[in-house]
């Protein structure tokens, strides 16, 4: 029977699961090494096959109804003769009752390493495919790993390298190595049964058994179909399915506005958009819809989009929720596609009104062909267009781009990261959605030559497999940094009540960072340590890193921060210490790696001489100066720190070799004037372009999320 008529076969028959035969049979299809059996229809039928398979046999009973044999007591391993056959037959018969509809015979086969595998297929993402360790184990130990479909044959290998039970695909007590190509073809043929089959819903391989002789057989297996007919994904992309980049050029850069609800409120509030935008120097025509005003702060106003002038570029709807739907109405009937929501209490609301307003608005939007960022969003920021929906925001536009779910964190962090030099091309706030989602910003994005690289921050998004490739293919060129809300229960419970959307499991996430290459962060803060190594770092050849500073305890902290993350602090070569060793006095100095030096910081010539030893030493790939602001305050009032932060900044970073540079600042004491001096040192590094960050712990993070983004693009490894 073809794979397709095994489904349709059961569909037809209302049932959403296959029998284990049948599905083992579709598995064979798809290049999973199922083993050897027979089904016969009574236990004289299974006596009989058993006699022509060989013994010892095993014994199972079948049936549609039967998809947990072993906890129903219907499974009979080890059968030696035709007797133990009959009677187990007519045990399993007992136990399975009117659910019996046959027996399926196996050879026994032997072997002491078993795994798992299998898919379930998740709303956003698609068949999500795993692999682990199996038999009993599999849901005691959770040594599992996953990979969102589909995938090729390079991928699965690095699946099998990913869980903590890897040596057990090696030779293992006398026994021989694992058949790697037979799992790697499994896990390839579940991705492709995924992709190509949308109608299953989990696909369950456990035990894949390893027999002595190292060959993987799958001889237990479960397909579930979906209960719900497949859903048509086509309205996830809603207006979208026309290339968004031929529109969002006059979204993000609009010549008019119309704001659908300005206020004649004089009060500069964070409220009034109108206000807002007037205020950030848009010098485009603003156009003002209230039909209860005549001019709203200078400008005309209108009763309804139809009395314009002329069409505007982008329409901002700024009215309470239940009026949304009408000013949509307007869009539509004055053709005005180009929507900015940012009225809130939609689905976000988890109430039943909410819902249905948006549902409504959806339906309109929908009709209408609107492109709509929203609701629930605070909306644009481009700063060379002076375009902002949200204060305050930076005047001066840099390399970075933020897609940011939540307006709150697009606000803020527009202004958090300007602190450390780093500013923005463009920033979009889009809420809950409703037609416009992440993935119809990001090609947009990657074609932009004044976005350099491209910050994330996601709480769920429609379409996981969309977003997959698109970050995987514009990490390349653009680094893509991701912050994803919802990872937690307590999170995604909040992500619920905050845009209304799927947050996806923690595994499955991690998935994505894997396969993706993106790079992870979990807090704002991280996310503008992360862009400062990126922007001003460069890319490091490896993960080896040299500290140098002042203090012994520098050394226990240092390796246990760098060590964390998976950075290394190796020991320096002889030739590196003897080079130190010529001007750095053994007492009260450590000529190590972390490198304890106060009188390398006494004169910017002696650092110089320093960074170019240590930077030559061919196991260094990546330079930390870590400066304790305590001691060097004591130094003229602070100024000579702050003149030794100048210098490493401009003449001494020329002196590492072209290796990266980064700086670490500590400081405890609270004396008049030393937080000015740590303002100035922090300045000073910042103009310079020289990644500056507070504690060993901060930077250690920072660099290394560089070194895992270049390495997976230069070894073709996921992070770990």
């Amino acid at each position: 029977m073809e794979k397709t008529d095994l489904i349709g076969k059961a569909q037809t028959e209302g049932r959403t699961v296959l029998t284990e035969a049948e599905a083992k049979s579709l598995l064979g299809r798809y290049g999973v090494p199922v083993v050897s059996e027979s089904v016969a229809a009574d236990g004289e039928g299974a006596v009989f096959t058993a006699r022509a398979i060989g013994f010892p046999a095993v014994l199972k009973g079948l049936g549609v109804k039967l998809t947990h044999k072993t906890e129903r007591g219907l499974v009979r391993l080890n059968l030696q003769d035709e007797e133990e056959v009959r009677r187990a037959a007519r045990e399993i018969g007992k136990a399975a009752g009117s659910d019996l509809e046959g027996y399926l015979v196996q050879p026994m086969l032997t072997g002491r390493r078993e795994f798992v595998a299998g898919f379930i297929r998740d709303v956003q993402f698609g068949p999500l495919v795993m692999f682990g360790l199996g038999g009993i184990l599999t849901e005691a130990l959770h040594d599992v790993t996953f990979r969102i479909a589909p995938f090729d044959e390079q991928e699965a290998d690095r699946m099998l390298a990913e869980i903590r039970a890897t040596t057990l695909l090696g030779a293992f007590r006398g026994e021989a190595p694992v058949d790697r190509e037979a799992l790697v073809r499994s896990l390839v043929g579940l991705s492709r049964l995924g992709v190509e089959h949308p109608e299953i819903a989990e696909v369950d391989i456990n035990p894949l058994l390893v027999g002595p002789d190292g060959a993987v057989t799958a001889v237990d297996a479960l397909v579930i179909l979906s209960r719900q007919p497949v859903p048509d994904r086509s309205f996830l992309n809603g207006a979208s399915l026309e290339d968004p980049r031929s529109f969002l050029d006059s979204m993000l850069a609009p010549k008019s506005i119309a704001v659908i609800g300005a206020s004649r409120s004089k009060e500069e509030s964070w409220m009034s958009l109108m206000g807002i935008i007037a205020r950030f120097g848009f010098k485009g025509r603003l156009y003002p819809i209230n039909p209860k005003a005549e001019e709203i702060d200078g400008h005309k106003a209108y009763p309804n989009l139809g009395a314009l002038p002329e069409p505007a570029d982008l329409v901002i709807v700024s009215v309470a929720a239940p009026r949304v739907p009408a000013a949509l109405r307007d869009c539509v009937a004055s053709g005005h596609r180009n929507v900015h929501i940012f009225s809130a209490g939609f689905k976000e609301t988890g109430e039943e009104e909410g819902i249905r307003l948006q549902q409504e608005i959806e339906a309109i939007a929908a009709e209408g062909g609107l492109r709509v960022i929203g609701p629930n969003c605070m909306g644009i920021y481009n700063p060379k267009a002076l375009i902002a929906t949200w204060e305050p925001a930076p005047r001066r536009s840099g390399p970075v781009a933020f897609v940011s779910q939540s307006g709150g964190h697009a606000g803020d962090f527009t202004v958090y990261a300007s602190q450390f030099g780093i500013l923005f091309s463009k920033a979009i706030s889009y809420g809950n959605a409703l037609t416009l989602d992440c993935t119809d910003f990001l090609p947009y994005l990657a074609d932009d030559d004044e976005t350099k690289i491209i910050c994330l921050y996601l709480e769920g998004v429609k379409d996981g497999g969309k977003l997959l490739r698109q970050v995987r293919q514009i990490n390349r060129t653009k680094p893509v940094i991701i912050m994803k809300g919802g990872l937690t229960q307590s999170g995604a419970r909040a992500v619920a009540s905050h845009t209304g959307s799927l947050a996806g499991g923690e595994h499955l996430w991690e998935t994505f960072f894997r396969q993706s290459g993106a790079v992870k962060v979990t807090t704002l803060e991280e996310m503008a340590d992360v862009l400062q190594a990126f922007l001003h770092l460069g890319a490091p050849r490896g993960r080896q890193v040299c500290v140098i500073g002042t203090g012994g305890g520098i050394g226990v902290s240092a390796a246990d921060s760098f060590g964390r993350v998976d950075l290394d602090l190796p020991p320096l070569t002889e030739e590196t210490r003897a080079a130190l060793s010529e001007f750095i006095p053994a007492a009260g100095n450590m000529i190590r790696n972390p490198v304890d030096a106060g009188i390398a910081f006494s004169d910017p010539k002696v650092l110089e001489k320093t960074l170019r030893i240590l930077s030559s030493d061919p196991r260094i790939d990546m330079i930390v100066v870590s400066l304790h602001l305590d001691w060097f305050f004591n130094i003229a009032q602070g100024s000579h720190i702050v003149n030794l932060a100048r210098h490493l900044g401009s003449e001494g970073r020329k002196f590492t070799s072209g290796k990266p540079l980064a700086v670490s600042w500590r400081c405890y004491r609270t004396d008049s004037g030393i937080e000015q001096t740590r303002q100035a040192v922090q300045q000073e590094l910042i103009t310079a372009g020289v990644p500056v960050y507070e504690g060993l712990p901060r930077t250690a993070f920072a660099l290394s999320r560089v070194a895992q983004y270049h390495e997976y693009w230069r070894t073709a490894h996921p992070f770990r």
